[in-house]
C-alpha cells in the first residue's frame, strides 16, 4: 500500500468548514495570531493616548476614523503573520512529523498544495491592504516583515540552517520592524508627527529582549537539538537574567519615560517580576520529563510567551492612564 494511501484526505473548506476552520487556526499558528494582536492593538493604544490625552474626549470623526485605521492594520498584519508562519511549515514538513506532529500539513488535514494556495493568497492579501491603505510607513513594514520571511524558511538563502541569523531575523521582525513600522503607520493615521516617542522605544526594547528569552528556551523545544542538562541550567540562568535585568530596569526608568503613568508602570512590573521569580524556581534542570513537582521546559517556555503578551496590555493602559 502506498503512502498517498495511508495518508488521509486533506480537508475542504465547503464540504467539512468546522474540521478546515480548526486546521486552518492551527496552521496560523494560535499564539502568533495572538501575540501579533496584541502587538497591534497596543501600539494603537499608545498612539491614541499621544492623539487625545485623559480628559479630552475624542469626537465621533476621529473614533471611527481610528476603528478603520486599527481594523485595517490589524488585517494586513494577520496576513503577513500567516504568510511567514504558513511557508515555515510548508518547508518544514519532515520536521514536523516529529517535532510538531499537531500541525496540519503534518496530520495531512491540509495538503501541500492547500497550504501553498493559503500563504499565496496571505501574501497577496498583506501587499494588496497595505496599498490601499496609502501608507508609505505600512507598506514598508509589510515588505521587511515578508521580505524577511522569505529568507528565514525558502532556499538559497534559508536563514533558518544557522541559529545567530535565525534568532537574529526574529528579533529583527518582533522587535524593531513591527514596533516601529505599526506606529508610525497608527501615528500617520491618526494626525500625528511621524516620530517615535521614548515610551515606545521603551517598549520595543522589552520586546527585544523577551523574544532574546523566547528564541533561547525555543531550543529546548527542538527535538534536533541534543542539549545535556549543564546547557539546560546555562539557557534557564541566561532567560532567568535577561528578564531581570530587564524588569528592574523598567521598574527603576519608569519616572523617566514620558507620558506614561509611573505608579502603574512600576507596580505592574514589580508584580510581573514577583511571580517570574516564584515560576522560575519550580522550572525542572534536568533533561526529560518533569514531575508533579516541577514545570516542564514546555510549561515555562508558554508561561515567558504569556509574559510577552502582557507586556502590550501593560504599555498602552499605562499610557491610557497617563
Amino acid at each position: 500500500m502506498t503512502k498517498s494511501a495511508l495518508s488521509p484526505p486533506s480537508l475542504n473548506l465547503l464540504q467539512s468548514p468546522i474540521p478546515w476552520l480548526r486546521a486552518f487556526w492551527k496552521f496560523s499558528r494560535p499564539h502568533t495570531i495572538v501575540g501579533t494582536s496584541l502587538s497591534v492593538l497596543g501600539l494603537f493604544g499608545i498612539a491614541w493616548a499621544t492623539r487625545h490625552p485623559a480628559g479630552l474626549s475624542p469626537g465621533t470623526f476621529d473614533v471611527w476614523q481610528g476603528i478603520s485605521a486599527l481594523w485595517l492594520t490589524w488585517l494586513v498584519c494577520m496576513c503577513t503573520n500567516i504568510y511567514i508562519v504558513g511557508l515555515n511549515q510548508i518547508e518544514d514538513v519532515a520536521a514536523d512529523h516529529v517535532e510538531k506532529p499537531y500541525l496540519p500539513i503534518a496530520t495531512g488535514e491540509f495538503s501541500s498544495a492547500q497550504a501553498k494556495m493559503l500563504v499565496g493568497i496571505a501574501c497577496s492579501g498583506a501587499i494588496l491592504l497595505a496599498v490601499l491603505s496609502q501608507s508609505l510607513y505600512l507598506m514598508v513594514t509589510v515588505w521587511l516583515s515578508l521580505a524577511i520571511g522569505t529568507a528565514y524558511s525558502l532556499p538559497p538563502l534559508r536563514l533558518k540552517r544557522f541559529p545567530l541569523l535565525a534568532s537574529f531575523c526574529t528579533l529583527l521582525v518582533r522587535g524593531a520592524v513591527v514596533n516601529l513600522g505599526i506606529y508610525l503607520h497608527v501615528a500617520s493615521q491618526l494626525g500625528l508627527l511621524p516620530q517615535v516617542p521614548g515610551r515606545v522605544w521603551v517598549l520595543t526594547l522589552v520586546v527585544l529582549l523577551f523574544s532574546s528569552a523566547i528564541a533561547l528556551l525555543k531550543k529546548l523545544q527542538d527535538a534536533s537539538y541534543v542539549i545535556d542538562d549543564w546547557r539546560i541550567a546555562k539557557i534557564l540562568r541566561s532567560v532567568w537574567w535577561l528578564l531581570t535585568v530587564c524588569y528592574i530596569s523598567l521598574i527603576l526608568t519608569a519616572p523617566f519615560i514620558s507620558a506614561i503613568n509611573t505608579e502603574f508602570l512600576a507596580v505592574t512590573h514589580g508584580l510581573a517580576l514577583g511571580y517570574f521569580w516564584y515560576l522560575s524556581r519550580q522550572v525542572q534542570l534536568e533533561s526529560g520529563n518533569a514531575s508533579g513537582a516541577y514545570m516542564s521546559h514546555r510549561e515555562y517556555y508558554q508561561f515567558i510567551w504569556k509574559l510577552f503578551f502582557i507586556e502590550y496590555l501593560i504599555f498602552p493602559t499605562a499610557c491610557l492612564l497617563y
